[in-house]
């Protein structure tokens, strides 16, 4: 490292790292990378979809009114949320009388591009942290209406249900498993030539393991690879799949990995 205290340009200089974000999603944190040197294999592990069925959000989104809170803790959310509300003939000031979370700073710099300022960050961008979030909140009778992804955890709404809210989390979006690995992303693995291996959630540690051919099978393939996750409910999905996890920011950002992807390959 450089003995001014700021990283050099090159911090990443031919490292090889695999980025398992889906396809939409990667193109900004790859850019990020290869400015830095890396050579950049992307490897969406999820594809992106709508729900089976749009009754339960549509209903929602037709009843915002009735609403005192909509909890958003994904930029995914915001963007299926949103564009659900268009199709619906509805914008922004259909949220007038409600106020937002938003869990994260890019969930809640595209809602604020939306025109809509949250009234709410969470200091930590996990479900734990939304919940130490409303400790401070009445929430006695109050309707929050979460849309979530297919298969989130429910921490939020059991939480705050026994916080005396009464809370609608109808799925707004759907992580599915691409049918095969991209083809240098695969021989990439087998061959072991990856420095690591970028998991930004639990789903993508997952899907990686389904498309790999097992648990025993990635663990074998990145013996050699840092793991470096975007978070503690991700690093657990990994520890899970017996990973040993290298690199986790304390916040739950994909800046801040990059920090720690900086720090730690210009000290080896």
């Amino acid at each position: 490292m450089s003995t001014n205290g700021k990283l050099p340009t090159n911090s990443l200089q031919g490292c090889r790292i695999l980025v398992t974000r889906a396809a939409e999603q990667a193109a900004e944190f790859t850019e990020q990378l290869q400015q830095r040197g890396a050579v950049v294999l992307e490897c969406p592990t999820i594809q992106l979809v709508p729900p089976v069925q749009w009754d339960e959000v549509d209903a929602a989104i037709r009843n915002l009114s009735g609403f005192d809170w909509l909890i958003l803790t994904s930029v995914n959310g915001v963007r299926f949320f949103f564009n659900r509300l268009q199709e619906l003939g509805l914008d922004a000031t259909a949220l007038s009388g409600c106020k937002v979370c938003a869990v994260g700073p890019k969930t809640a710099q595209l809602l604020e591009e939306t025109g809509i300022k949250p009234d709410l960050v969470p200091d930590q961008f996990t479900g734990e942290g939304v919940v130490a979030a409303f400790q401070g909140v009445d929430l006695q009778s109050k309707r929050i209406l979460f849309p979530k992804a297919d298969g989130a955890r429910d921490l939020i709404p059991q939480q705050l249900r026994s916080m005396g809210a009464e809370l609608i989390d109808p799925v707004v979006y759907r992580n599915i498993i691409p049918p095969a690995l991209p083809d240098k992303a695969k021989t990439a693995l087998e061959q072991q030539q990856l420095d690591a291996v970028i998991f930004s959630s639990p789903s993508t540690a997952r899907n990686l393991a389904a498309l790999a051919g097992g648990i025993d099978r990635l663990q074998q393939l990145l013996i050699l690879t840092v793991v470096a996750s975007i978070g503690p409910v991700t690093s657990k999905a990994c520890h899970e799949l017996g990973l040993t996890v290298t690199l986790e920011p304390e916040q739950a950002t994909l800046d801040n990995l990059l920090i720690e992807l900086e720090q730690y390959f210009s000290a080896q």
